[in-house]
């Protein structure tokens, strides 16, 4: 009898082992099933706020302009979807401070970027969204034009080379054009004799104050400029680069050429020494010494200037026109193309929101 009733006993409490295993194990799996979707959507919000980052970045590095190459500024309230691998972005950029100077000031503005995750297995609907946003300064990127060539080391005389200095705005069309500026801005007196031809504003030829007060006078930051304010493209000349990148050369530099076509901004800390034969450079030039025309043929479409050091205690010597072909003339257009790289958006360090979505 009493195997009998063991028998019996056996069964119901098999089951019952079975049950409570099968329970366990349906637990289990239950947390690896919550575990992995606790995981996954972690990576999903990752990957969105990847992908917010990434369109944020695209609209921060976007600058349009008209066709005087004159940046636009977005309107308050700007809002672009953009397209990014793994989903898309919608950003909307709002001003919080306009300056005094609403034409060349510089605007405050709040840019907000939200991340859709796609996943083309799941359908078409967003698997996740993150919202970020970045406080950022647009800037049109301008520079004051003095003159066509504005030497604040001055320019020493008896040149008996050829050419001309040119203040009008060769701009074109003629609706981009600005007002004539004037040809040549020195410092101390006038170069004599003179014998190339000058036109612009009056006086063609302005001479006056010292070098550190006509370095002054131009508005560049020099320490700043040659002290990292400015990252460039290049740290060496880029000829028939027609995208006007920007170049900062440390120290003296020569550049040989041979008909060669420079476009860009030129940024050099010492002296610039030009050898060979014809050189066509539009766009900007910034030199902190002097500009050595050692080459037979030398032509400036936009705005040159020499002699910055002044603004670091350099006292660098008069510019040398030689015996060659000088010409410089005053082109808005290639200064507007020349200073691309410096107009758009320019993030505000330590201003970036991660958690925007919940304000």
């Amino acid at each position: 009898m009493m195997v009998s009733s063991e028998r019996g006993f056996a069964l119901p409490f098999t089951l019952f082992v079975i049950a409570v295993i099968t329970m366990l194990l349906a637990g289990i799996l239950g947390q690896v099933q919550v575990d992995r979707r606790i995981a996954e959507s972690v990576g999903d919000g990752v990957d969105a706020t990847a992908i917010a980052q990434s369109g944020l970045q695209a609209y921060l590095a976007t600058v349009n302009t008209d066709a005087c190459y004159r940046a636009i500024r977005p309107l308050d309230g700007d809002s672009v979807r953009i397209n990014v691998p793994g989903g898309y972005t919608d950003v909307i950029a709002h001003v919080l401070q306009e300056p005094t100077d609403t034409v060349n000031g510089t605007f405050t503005y709040v840019v907000r970027s939200t991340g859709f995750l796609i996943k083309p297995t799941a359908g078409a609907d967003p698997q996740a969204r993150h919202t970020i946003a970045q406080f950022a300064n647009w800037q049109r990127g301008t520079i004051k034009v003095l003159a066509a060539f504005t030497a604040a080391n001055g320019i020493a005389g008896g040149s008996t080379g050829t050419g001309e200095f040119q203040g009008v705005d060769l701009a074109s069309p003629v609706a981009c054009q600005t007002a004539d500026t004037t040809a040549i801005r020195v410092s101390g007196a006038s170069p004599s004799p003179f014998p190339h031809l000058t036109t612009g504003s009056m006086p063609n030829i302005k001479a006056s104050g010292s070098g550190l007060d006509v370095a002054n006078e131009t508005g560049i930051d020099w320490a700043s400029t040659i002290g990292g304010g400015i990252i460039p493209d290049y740290t060496t000349p880029q000829s028939w680069d027609a995208s006007y990148p920007v170049m900062l050369i440390t120290g003296n530099t020569t550049i040989a050429v041979a008909d060669t076509w420079y476009y860009g901004t030129l940024i050099v800390t010492g002296d610039l020494t030009f050898t060979g034969t014809r050189l066509q450079w539009d766009g900007v030039v910034l030199v902190g010494g002097n500009i050595i025309f050692n080459n037979t043929d030398a032509r400036f479409d936009g705005m040159v200037v020499t002699g910055l050091n002044y603004q670091i205690g350099g006292t660098p010597p008069q510019v040398v026109l030689g015996t060659g072909l000088i010409d410089f003339d005053f082109h808005s257009n290639k200064i507007r193309q020349a200073l691309r790289s410096f107009a758009g958006f320019v993030p505000i360090e330590n201003a970036w929101a991660d958690n925007w979505a919940t304000y």
